[in-house]
Parts: structure tokens; sequence; C-alpha cells
């Protein structure tokens, strides 16, 4: 995946050409974010304060973004890598790794 939030794209590398992700603004910076420090598990909070600084966003709005992402994600080819850490908010996981080994 390549992701340049200066120019708000992304891209999921397929064997055919690169997907280009229609992501909202939102959705580029979480992404943008988690795929800084894949496998680390980021709580809502934190995202919110990373991503949307000037926000008196909700964290359960967090969770809207994270649900469409997914979709998104998983239309591209890439499914379940966007995972749920129950309690504590959401993990992206490395690429390189297969989401059905965990």
């Amino acid at each position: 995946m390549t992701i340049d939030p200066d120019e708000y794209t992304a891209f999921v590398d397929d064997p055919l050409g690169a997907i280009e992700l229609k992501l909202t603004n939102s959705e580029l910076k979480l992404l943008a974010h988690m795929a800084r420090c894949p496998g680390q598990v980021f709580e809502r909070a934190d995202l919110i304060y990373a991503c949307f600084p000037d926000s008196n966003m909700l964290l359960r709005t967090i969770d809207s973004h994270v649900h469409k992402l997914r979709r998104k994600l998983a239309v591209a080819g890439i499914d379940g890598y966007l995972e749920t850490v129950l309690g504590v908010g959401y993990r992206l996981r490395n690429l390189n790794t297969n989401p059905m080994d965990a």
C-alpha cells in the first residue's frame, strides 16, 4: 500500500496495477496515522488527538470512520488488516503478514 497524505491519495498494490482507494479526508488521515506504526494498537482518543486535534469529535465517530475504511480496504482486496482490539481501539496489521495467521 502506498499512502501520500500530502496528495490525499492511497493506493493498493495489485499485479494488474495500483488500485486507488477512494477515501474521505478523515479515512485517509486515520489510515496514514496507523500505517506509520503497523501492529501498534491505537485507542480511539489517541486517534482523535493525532488525526483531528482541533475537533470535538466523539469517540464513537472513530468507529464509524473505521467501519467505512474497512469496507473500502476489503473491496481493494486487503480485508482483515484493520483489526478491532476489544476494549482498547484499533490496529492496522503489517501488510506483509496474513490476517488469517492471527
